[in-house]
């Protein structure tokens, strides 16, 4: 892409060394700041575009450039470079101008830690080394600074930067020697950004903090994923150290296994998983301020730490004038809105919302001590995330970043960027069946949701590729490379093994992605016949390997039926009713993993088992999802059983889609593109009395509002945007009393009021 950006060198400071084992990351090395002048003779459209390998932060003119934070995102930095283009013309003053650009290490300058014991992101990235940036000042059109060799550099507070384990600041430090930077002509491909900044959102202070140990234990109330706010008054050269836990233990504690990096330092049955050379004995999430006299600010800038609660150490309380949780994530819009008045509802869609914001930040993230894209979380979560968010830019990205890292023979990475993980999949930097299904997955949702047809066209080459790559095996052997359904209560202490049905999922799991690359081809106009005729073999197949005369498949586990219904294997009403009665004999527990759960919200909710989703979503004795949240956390937990797990994870937030498909009855149809054709039908739950479910679409929002009266009657209006055909059905169980349409303000708003059948 030709922009003005392409003229400008990349530049940093010294190179970091760490040694040949890498030990020395962790020692002592001052972050980067890199600074110059330019001048302007007014301030009317002066633009900055930058980007950068690593993290960076900007000042012009001493005033930081605000509203964005954790900036520079994360991509296969060898394949392409995305920059951010900001109006900097509230910040110039005509005449002399100063600009520096702190820079951070983010996801290009890792840490040597071996994550999980064997994953060391500094050997299996694509490009690792000293943080850069370029960036250029224009006006009018006119490049009037870009950065090159006559810009300084000097040594930055921080002493230690890590998205995972945190940072030390040195308050004090100030660096008067300028020096000059290492630049390297810009030879790069450099993309534009398309995923929304990161952003702070309002600040959290604590609701109680009690004496533990040698310092202060708050407590925010909530988990966070953000940064600290901390002020205090100290004596030059104290030692301030803040330390971030999700939970407590038994003593009242920190606890710090479930946000420990990898599990560094953590006990499994496995043994302490280690972290490597030079590595902290755990790899807790962790702050060290070494104070200057008098009054001390330290905000996080570099580093994000997921935590209900902070230990703060080397102080007095009373010497804290400010103790603030800051929640940073993706700015996403959201485009939906639920309001019912239930109050386990709410709570529910509260912190299912939270926990998909903590685990965003410029990439679909699973949690804290990972943070790696994982396309199976992606493929669970695609449903609820486009019903809540706009996620049309987050998946612009993630589709390019899974198709710069397919292997040569079509071949798809676990996550995206592709970080060396590969559970179980065919081969090194191919993932297990249903990850990879991520790729051809989102780009239909992005079709079906926001009429992306230019991304269909941009990734048809990748996803063919991934289409033959599928084709080129021998489906007995290739169904093999499946996890199943990851997260079953079968299998919460050993997600690797025992999946329920998992020779039966990795033969859908094949099925799947063959058929999301027939349709996509289909919607881009391209020849897929040989996709449609392999899908055709596929499902003959799964029926004569897996059918039953009963209608069942697999061994008739929750998972299989899903599965079953969702491809269309059978009879789709009798598999629907078969799942919902095993949820009832099963105790009202939908026992199924992510992939079952989310397929099962959808399939028991066309087919008239929204009550068996509304009980499971109520149930409150473990395992239960209100069990999940009983901790006063607000946000999901990895697992219903907590042995390692995250409890600030959103892998099981599937059932926000139920909020809008079932409460609110909108179902996008499967062949819309741009949501341009929608089913309505809302399931008048007696959990409540009143729903108000909104959906923003890009053809304008769709609202549809019931509410029930003492007598059992029910008030139903459905607005429909104009661009948008609306099929809207009697509710199950209800007769029309009364009914009427108009239209109003570029919509049409149907009202109907309903009551109870005789037959119901």
């Amino acid at each position: 892409m030709t922009c003005a950006l392409a003229a400008a060198d990349w530049i940093c400071g010294d190179s970091l060394e760490y040694g040949t084992d890498g030990a020395g990351y962790y020692v002592d090395h001052h972050n980067q700041v890199v600074s110059d002048s330019f001048v302007l003779a007014g301030t009317e459209g002066a633009r900055l575009d930058i980007a950068a390998l690593g993290c960076y932060s900007v000042r012009v003119n001493g005033r930081r450039l605000d509203g964005v934070e954790l900036s520079g995102d994360w991509t296969n930095y060898s394949k392409a470079v995305y920059y951010d283009s900001f109006d900097i013309s509230g910040m110039v003053r005509a005449g002399e101008n100063e600009i520096a650009v702190e820079l951070g290490n983010g996801m290009y300058n890792p840490a040597p830690l071996t994550m999980f014991g064997k994953y060391n992101l500094r050997e299996r990235l694509s490009e690792v080394g000293t943080p850069k940036v370029a960036c250029v000042v224009t006006q009018g059109g006119e490049t009037v600074l870009k950065t090159d060799s006559s810009w300084t550099w000097t040594e930055g507070q921080l002493l230690f930067n890590n998205l995972y384990l945190g940072e030390r600041r040195d308050m004090a430090f100030v660096d008067r020697d300028p020096k000059p930077v290492r630049s390297v002509p810009n030879g790069r491909r450099l993309e534009r950004g398309v995923v929304p900044k990161c952003v702070r959102a309002h600040a959290i202070v604590p609701v109680g903090s009690v004496a533990c140990g040698e310092g202060t234990l708050f407590d925010f109330g909530e988990m966070v994923a953000g940064f600290i706010h901390l002020s205090f008054g100290a004596a030059a050269g104290t030692l301030v150290e803040v330390s971030y836990a999700e939970t407590l233990d038994d003593d009242g504690a920190p606890s710090y296994e479930s946000n420990a990096a990898g599990l560094v330092g953590v006990m499994t049955p496995r043994g302490r998983v280690p972290g490597g050379p030079g590595a902290p004995e755990m790899a807790v999430e962790r702050d060290l301020i070494a104070c200057r006299e008098g009054e001390n600010d330290f905000v996080n800038e570099f580093t994000l730490h997921s935590f209900r609660y902070a230990l703060v150490k080397g102080l007095d309380a009373s010497a804290i004038t400010r103790v603030e949780a800051i929640p940073v994530h993706t700015d996403l819009v959201r485009t939906g809105r639920v309001e019912t008045g239930n109050a386990d509802l709410g709570l529910l869609l509260d912190a299912a919302v939270r926990t998909k914001l903590n685990n965003v930040h410029g990439v679909f993230e699973d949690c804290s001590r990972e943070r790696f894209g994982y396309g199976g979380d992606m493929v669970a979560l695609a449903t609820s995330n486009l019903l809540s968010f706009d996620v049309s830019g987050m998946i612009d990205k993630t589709l390019a970043d899974f198709r710069r890292d397919q292997t040569a023979r079509g071949g798809l990475p676990e996550t995206a960027p592709f970080v060396g993980i590969g559970s179980n999949g065919p081969a090194y930097g191919e993932g297990p069946l249903l990850w990879q299904l991520a790729y051809p997955y989102l780009a239909l949702r992005a079709d079906q949701y926001y009429g992306r047809r230019d991304l269909l066209e941009r990734e048809w080459p990748g996803l063919a590729s991934f289409g033959d790559y599928l084709l080129s095996f021998d489906p007995a052997e290739l169904s093999t490379h499946c996890l199943g359904d990851h997260g079953a209560l079968s299998t919460a202490e050993d997600f690797k093994s025992g999946t329920p049905d998992k020779d039966f999922v990795g033969w859908c799991a094949i099925l799947s992605g063959v058929r999301c690359v027939r349709e996509v081809g289909e919607r881009a106009a391209r020849d897929v016949t040989r996709f449609r005729r392999a899908e055709k073999d596929l499902v003959d197949q799964v029926r004569s390997r897996f059918g039953h005369a009963d209608g069942t498949f697999g061994e008739g586990t929750q998972t299989s039926l899903a599965f079953a219904a969702a491809l269309g294997l059978g009879d789709v009403e009798a598999l629907a009713s078969r799942l919902a009665g095993s949820i009832e004999s099963n105790d009202g527990i939908l026992a199924a993993g992510i992939f079952g759960s989310s397929l099962a919200y959808e399939v028991l909710g066309r087919h008239g088992h929204d009550d068996a989703i509304e009980r499971w979503l109520l149930r409150r004795d473990d395992p239960s999802l209100l069990g999940m949240l009983s901790s006063g956390n607000g946000a999901l937990a990895e697992q219903f059983h907590t042995f390692l797990s995250s409890f600030d994870h959103a892998m099981f937030s599937s059932y926000v889609q139920w909020f809008y498909q079932g409460l609110g009855g909108i179902h996008v149809d499967d062949d819309a593109t741009g949501c341009d054709r929608v089913t309505i039908r809302p399931y008048l739950s007696h959990a409540t009395d009143r729903v108000d479910v909104g959906l923003g679409t890009v053809r304008g929002a769709i609202r549809v509002r019931w509410e029930r009266d003492g007598g059992g009657e029910v008030r139903l209006e459905v607005v429909v945007p104009d661009g948008i055909e609306a099929r809207c059905d009697v509710p199950r169980g209800y007769d029309v009393l009364r009914a009427d349409e108009g239209a109003r303000g570029g919509a049409t708003s149907r009202r109907l009021l309903l009551r109870p059948s005789a037959s119901a």
